[in-house]
């Protein structure tokens, strides 16, 4: 097979998976696939998976011995090209999906011409695939010090459960951060902020993508993020994999997202900062603070863009008079996060039509997907 003929299959494929990998007219994507995958590890990629698999029945299933099988995996693996997972003393591997999964493991490895065509193809095709689902891989959670007493938030809505319900944490640099210093655009903000929990957080230590930190450090990490203005994001699952600690300057989703018409109807968020004009002294603080531009103070007086205003929170722990207060979204509009990433993913491939994704919700090792 052609070397043109293997990366446009390779695109095709992570295409067909749930998040997606469209074209464009430029051929960045293409440029981008070049720069990760060998021919060998393209055709390979093009032959696995959305569910987990042992290399014996990969090895199998396209006819080609297991012991080059493999070492070929798990070199893939190591390069963060595709899932692996090891647990009960068995190792699986399956596809990994170009953003959250390929692109997040180059962390280590990202260099500045990788950076621009990475820009370019969120530029030419991402930002449209963002308003392409309506279930979202990431959501918004408030911010501790934003929480009264008086909130109902589930456990799933508290960064700081999230964080006390995990055996194994990781912390790795924010590949979102690293590539706008690398195009000359970064901010001061926090960079080691990248949370990766379970077998996340395995894969990211054995590959040397992030380090290993107790649940102190990363409640640490957190009230660090909380003081810097940044969103938490964890997996928009209720058994949590990940949480981005995110900044509305460099964070591919949050960036983009300004630039649409409503970025509010495209977040996955229970809550919405309110400003109370009777409190407000026009200091702008606040402005500062809002990471989607959702906060302008005509007249001296603050007021909220809903349709921009994703309800982290940040706004309000900073106000000196207590005029932004946020305010949980009425049951009818709340929303309950998928149990756990199989069915987020079935979710949204399901809403994108895709045949892998059917062909990975019938299968029996679903489950265990991720």
């Amino acid at each position: 097979m052609s070397k043109p003929d293997v990366y446009q299959q390779l695109r095709k494929h992570l295409d067909s998976l749930p998040v997606g990998f469209p074209s464009t007219k430029s051929g960045v994507e293409l440029r981008i696939l070049r720069r990760l995958f060998t021919e060998e590890e393209a055709q390979m990629a093009c032959q696995l998976k959305p569910f987990p698999e042992t290399a014996a029945d990969i090895a199998h299933r396209i006819g080609r011995p297991s012991g080059h099988v493999e070492p070929l995996l798990e070199r893939m693996a190591r390069k963060g090209l595709i899932s692996r997972s090891r647990a009960g003393g068995k190792t699986t591997f399956s596809a990994s999906w170009f953003i959250i999964g390929i692109y997040e493991h180059q962390v280590a490895t990202l260099t500045k011409d990788f950076a621009k065509d990475f820009e370019q193809y969120v530029n030419e095709a991402l930002r449209d695939q963002i308003a392409a689902t309506t279930t979202p891989q990431l959501r918004v959670i408030p911010v501790h010090t934003s929480i009264t007493p008086t909130m109902r938030v589930a456990p799933y809505e508290d960064a700081r459960q999230i964080i006390r319900a995990q055996s194994k944490i990781a912390v790795a640099e924010c590949i979102c951060k690293k590539e706008k210093a690398l195009l000359g655009h970064g901010c001061t903000k926090p960079r080691e902020v990248c949370l990766t929990f379970s077998t996340a957080a395995y894969d990211y230590i054995e590959n040397a993508l992030g380090r290993e930190i107790t649940q102190e450090e990363a409640l640490e990490i957190l009230d660090r993020a909380e003081q810097a203005g940044l969103v938490m994001s964890p997996g928009n699952v209720q058994k949590n994999f990940a949480m981005c600690l995110c900044c509305g300057c460099c964070c591919a989703l949050l960036s983009n997202l300004k630039k649409l018409p409503k970025p509010s109807a495209l977040v996955a968020s229970n809550y919405y900062a309110q400003a109370n004009p009777e409190l407000c002294e026009g200091c702008e603080t606040c402005l500062t603070r809002c990471q989607m531009n959702a906060i302008t103070v005509p007249d001296g007086t603050a007021k909220v863009n809903l349709d921009y205003c994703i309800g982290c929170g940040l706004c309000t722990t900073t106000c000196p008079t207590g005029a932004l207060t946020l305010v949980r979204k009425k049951e009818t509009e709340t929303l309950v996060p998928p149990a756990n990433v199989v069915e987020l993913y079935m979710k949204i491939g399901k809403e994108r039509q895709t045949p892998q994704s059917t062909e990975a919700h019938h299968h029996p090792q679903s489950k265990s997907v991720r």
